[in-house]
């Protein structure tokens, strides 16, 4: 009798784990953005994608490990139905002065983090402008009032030819800070396919903010107020 009881209990919490699983990949939480539902028919799988745009740097990673951004988290997208597929990525990166530094922005390394944020998003307009980035309203990015969570977010198509092939890529962008820490979240997706890349930019924007970062936060992870430890 008992060991049909341990059976039992046993046979449940397999099933409970399961839906603990599933309930698990059903989220994205990415560090310093925050978290997302994901869409049906996509799937997030941890680790950094060989974008295209980014082969001839070495990687998409290695590409903003050496503009100075630190702490980072990598997501390759898949979206799948029926016979069809398609490919993306999302990540997250935190910016601090190492990154003010690369961007010729060092003398700012004093400002408050909010300001910091915003000489970050001048420099990547203008990259995004230079490189003829698509995009509406004003600039690529554009600063969302918002006292709470002090953000800059925008939405960006971008032409890449590679060996006689254009593929255009769409670019969900966020620069959000924390109170102390900025962090660049992007995510990728084709750009021909209006419907993935609606989903996605829906997910982001609905998506669940992180806490804002306290002193104590900053006594446990270590001192610096640009990088954890």
């Amino acid at each position: 009798m008992k060991r049909a009881s341990l059976a039992a209990f046993m046979a449940a919490f397999l099933i409970f784990a399961g839906a603990l699983e599933v309930s698990a990949a059903d989220k994205l939480s990415l560090s310093g953005i925050g978290t997302m539902d994901v869409p049906k028919n996509i799937t997030f799988t941890e680790g950094a994608q060989n974008a295209l745009p980014f082969m001839k740097d070495g990687g998409t990673k290695r590409f903003f490990i050496r503009k100075g951004m630190s702490n980072s988290q990598y997501y390759t997208m898949t979206w799948k139905k029926g016979p069809d597929f398609s490919y993306g990525w999302a990540m997250s990166h935190e910016a601090g002065i190492p990154f003010l530094q690369d961007i010729g922005e060092f003398k700012h390394k004093d400002d408050k983090p909010e300001a910091q944020m915003d000489i970050m998003a001048a420099w990547l307009n203008r990259q995004l402008t230079q490189q003829g980035a698509v995009f509406e309203g004003p600039s690529p990015l554009q600063k969302i009032n918002d006292s709470r969570h002090p953000r800059w977010e925008g939405f960006v198509k971008v032409k890449t030819t590679e060996q006689g092939i254009t593929y255009n890529e769409a670019y969900t962008i966020i620069l959000q800070c924390d109170g102390y820490f900025t962090t660049l979240g992007i995510f990728n997706t084709d750009g021909d396919r209006a419907d993935i890349t609606e989903d996605v930019r829906k997910m982001v924007s609905k998506r669940k903010f992180p806490k804002k970062v306290t002193l104590l936060d900053l006594s446990k992870k270590g001192t610096s107020l640009t990088e954890w430890d």
